[in-house]
């Protein structure tokens, strides 16, 4: 199903129109009628000759209320702009023209309509103009019909005109992640919380989880209607009625957005291709405040140029010229809940002023004039799928794939082809060595993203093994901490590079650079002897001592002495020796107790029962009650 949006100045007789073709008054204010125009959204529905059942967005024509007009008419797809012939083209008329334009509106049907009113020579005039009018724009060549509400004339000439144009439109959108930009927010008695909007880019299911953006509320679905009429699931590309449990309509409102997971985050910063109206009256400064129209939103928002040309002197320009474009980036005072793509719209105190393309909801601050910045936003805005998500990637890397998914807003068929091209190309490197296709946990680079993450890895290690020469290495999860990679990431990038030729080498539990030898100096040698005789000559009853951590650690390694506990050590071959009697002991006994150790070795008690727990530690033996038995296998 499709939308179609009115456009035209005020009292050029759109409601009397969408009336007369659908048979429903779209005013639905009381004030609106008693006032003859439309305030706010009006809406319609009607089956056009070749049986296509249709939505109609009636919006206002004031100026004073072109932000309700903005509300609506994001989210069409056939623009129905209404000229009266009795006045002709009026400043609404150029400016909703304007915004159809700024939004990329293609399709649409011109109705000269209260053509009862207008001399046939008139008529020819006004036609004229409106050609004339239409023609720099996205609707030039656009079919224009005179008709007449009142008397009917010319309207099965208009229904046959919307409906040719409708079909030349390509199939609703529908990428499974659906959006509905909330333009209404009220409550029904008995059924509660009621938002309406027009549903794009995925269905909505009665009984369905859902989110609303910015600030992550969660609801769930009781019910779904279309055009008055109970449905248990609505398809994208239709006028939708959402009945809500689990949020109070006061705490909704128009601009929030309702979706399915939490993809969707409140944006405060994005990144756009601007172009201003050719016919505005001036030029658009940077930082200038402005306020920014996207979806059913409306915030104001300071903008950033990102690129500038020089002025006459040479020097950089801040503004834009009339019927320019240009790289920005729009700050926001309050969130949004804006995608990728998604069109916008500026306007100032008094009129448009420009609008384009949303290319990243979640910038980084820029600095302008940069090339490589100007040629990433570029291939974001009309680049392939691959050059999407190596873009995205190259922002947010490492990352998962669910998160390149959202981040980079494709369809979930689209972005895993284009990862495993990528892939396969060598464009994108899978961390996670297991096989078959990445999940949604896989960590993903880009190809230089994976070399500067390997050069973190190996600068890392080269950093810690000057710091602790005599260590053999840094500890795995040490440098996993410091490069925050999951676990599984970090093991697929441990296997690449301790690999053949790697530049690392893997001892048990810690990283070292590969070739690399401990060794120790002629005096740390005498200190080392020293240390392992004063150990040998202590035998089962050590005293706690100073000894260089460093040092300790280096011996440790090498089996030469054995750690118990904090300052106490064992030499190597004593400890092996009464791991033994223990085993042996056991084995006779069936357990041993704390007491009976100490016995045995003829230690102290805190001796005994570090030496018990460190065989607990190593999984000779485990705890039963007051004793030690051996762990079997």
């Amino acid at each position: 199903m499709y939308v179609i949006g009115t456009a035209g100045h005020v009292d050029h007789g759109k409601s009397t129109l969408v009336e007369a073709l659908s048979g429903i008054d779209p005013d639905r204010w009381a004030e609106e009628k008693a006032r003859g125009l439309t305030i706010d959204l009006g809406f319609a529905w009607c089956t056009l000759p070749g049986g296509r059942e249709v939505s109609i967005v009636d919006v206002p024509g004031h100026e004073r209320f072109i932000k309700n007009m903005l509300a609506g008419v994001g989210g069409i797809d056939l623009a129905l702009l209404v000229v009266a012939a009795d006045e002709g083209v009026m400043p609404q008329t150029r400016e909703h023209l304007a915004i159809l334009d700024l939004l990329q509106t293609t399709h649409g049907v011109v109705a000269l309509t209260k053509c009862d009113l207008a001399e046939a020579e008139w008529l020819d005039l006004v036609e004229a103009d409106v050609e004339e009018l239409l023609a720099p724009t996205s609707l030039a060549g656009a079919a224009i019909v005179r008709c007449s509400a009142t008397t009917g004339a010319g309207l099965d000439a208009l229904r046959a005109a919307l409906d040719g144009a409708l079909a030349a439109l390509p199939p609703v959108r529908d990428i499974g992640r659906p959006r509905l930009p909330i333009d209404r927010a009220f409550t029904i008695s008995g059924f509660g919380t009621v938002v309406t909007g027009t549903l794009i880019d995925g269905p909505l299911r009665v009984g369905e989880r859902v989110s609303i953006a910015p600030g992550g509320m969660q609801a769930r679905i009781r019910g779904l209607q279309s055009h008055k009429q109970r449905v248990e699931q609505a398809e994208p590309g239709t006028r939708t009625a959402v009945n809500l449990s689990g949020v109070a309509p006061d705490a909704l409102a128009r601009g929030m957005v309702l979706t399915t997971g939490d993809w969707l985050a409140g944006s405060t910063a994005m990144d756009v291709r601007l172009r201003t109206v050719a016919a505005a009256s001036g030029r658009l400064r940077h930082n200038t405040t402005l306020t920014l129209h996207t979806g059913a939103a409306e915030v104001a928002a300071r903008l950033r140029l990102l690129e500038s040309e020089p002025d006459v002197a040479g020097a950089p320009a801040d503004e834009i010229p009339p019927g320019a474009e240009r790289w920005a980036q729009l700050r926001l005072e309050e969130p949004v809940g804006a995608a990728r793509g998604d069109y916008f719209v500026l306007r100032n105190s008094v009129t448009t002023v420009g609008g384009g393309r949303i290319v990243d909801t979640r910038p980084r601050r820029h600095r302008r004039d940069q090339p490589a910045t100007l040629a990433a936003l570029a291939r974001l805005l009309e680049g392939s799928p691959d050059d999407t998500l190596l873009t995205v990637l190259q922002r947010i890397e490492p990352a998962p794939l669910s998160q390149l998914r959202e981040r980079a807003e494709l369809d979930d068929a689209a972005t895993s082809a284009a990862v495993r091209r990528q892939i396969e190309a060598g464009g994108i490197v899978a961390l996670e060595t297991a096989p078959g296709p990445p999940g949604p946990a896989t960590t993903l680079c880009t190809a230089a993203g994976f070399e500067a993450l390997s050069g973190r890895a190996l600068a890392a290690v080269r950093e810690f093994v000057v710091a602790h020469p005599l260590r053999p290495g840094v500890p795995r999860e040490e440098l996993r901490s410091r490069l925050g990679l999951p676990a599984r990431a970090f093991a697929g990038l441990e296997a690449r590079l301790t690999g053949e030729a790697g530049p690392l080498a893997s001892h048990e539990g810690s990283l070292d650079l590969a070739g690399r030898e401990v060794a120790l100096g002629p005096e740390q040698e005498r200190e080392a002897e020293a240390l392992v005789a004063r150990l040998r000559a202590a035998g089962t009853r050590p005293e706690s001592a100073p000894v260089d951590a460093e040092l300790a650690q280096y011996l440790e390694s090498r089996g030469r002495i054995v750690r118990l506990a904090e300052g106490v050590y064992l030499e190597g071959e004593t400890h092996a020796a009464m791991v033994a009697s223990v085993r042996a002991a056991i084995g006779e006994r069936g357990r041993i107790t704390l007491a009976e150790v100490r016995d045995l070795f003829g230690s102290s008690r805190k001796i005994a029962q570090a030496f018990l727990e460190d065989l607990d530690r190593r999984q000779v033996t485990r705890r039963v009650g007051d004793a030690r038995v051996l762990r079997r296998g």
